[in-house]
């Protein structure tokens, strides 16, 4: 009595072949993922710099004329660092032009990472 037997499932190449696959897509997968989460962190850093360099525009915005000048350095945080300045008659006379940097990462004036705002006040 003969039988046909059929030799079903897989054999262990398959088997290794296949994970090693599934590992080289998971990794493909992971390294978006760190792009991704590093995109995220730079651009909630800025969104908070650029929110303290309006924040500080505005102070000089609702101060008197007369009262803006120098330069001025802020902590607000101690992730990141404020610094603003001033020039008198400029782009012309009885104007200030008021600069707004802010630094991040590390949070001092020599960072790559920076959000710079320019406003001009008129007498």
């Amino acid at each position: 009595m003969t039988s046909s037997h059929k030799d079903e499932g897989f054999s262990l190449i398959e088997i290794m072949i296949s994970i090693a696959i599934i590992a080289i897509g998971l990794f493909a997968v992971m390294s978006v993922l760190i792009v991704v989460i590093k995109g995220n962190t730079h651009s909630s850093k800025s969104t908070t710099a650029m929110t303290l360099a309006q924040d500080k525009l505005e102070d000089f915005r609702n101060m008197d004329y007369d009262d803006i000048a120098g330069t001025y350095t802020v902590y607000n945080n101690p992730d990141y660092y404020l610094q603003a300045t001033v020039d008198t008659d400029t782009p012309v006379a009885n104007t200030k032009t008021v600069t707004i940097n802010v630094y991040w990462n590390p949070a001092t004036s020599t960072s790559v990472h920076k959000v710079q705002l320019n406003t001009i006040i008129a007498q």
